[in-house]
């Protein structure tokens, strides 16, 4: 009988481990979700700007808001997502992270700001 319990035994705590590592990482990944949502949205925005930016030239914020407005990010086997629901806001959080990175530049041009590829 002791022999028996003895020979299961590391299965047992084999399994029990496997679930705690399984547990602790879909807790920490839960923890971290609002974050990687906002950094994922984030990043679909500037390569929206950028793409925008090639194909129609210099826009203002203003012409911009619309490229935005339906953005949605993600993530796979996750059931929340998150969207922008204000594009103003939106492209005044990722427009000066965009020019400090050197992405786009911005110049005033007739009194009204315009955004544009950075050309090197």
């Amino acid at each position: 009988m002791m022999h028996t319990i003895l020979k299961y035994l590391p299965y047992v705590l084999l399994f029990a481990v496997a679930t705690m590592i399984v547990y602790g990482w879909g807790l920490w990944r839960t923890m971290r979700q609002g974050s990687d949502l906002a950094n994922m949205l984030s990043s679909k925005g500037i390569s929206k700007v950028k793409k925008t930016l090639k194909k129609n030239g210099p826009m203002t914020r203003t012409a911009l808001e619309p490229y935005v407005k339906d953005l949605t990010a993600k993530q796979p086997f996750m059931q929340e997502q998150i969207n922008v629901t204000n594009p103003r806001q939106f492209l005044d959080s990722i427009l000066p992270y965009m020019v400090k990175q050197k992405m786009i530049t911005e110049e005033k041009v007739n009194g009204k700001i315009v955004y544009q590829i950075r050309k090197d």
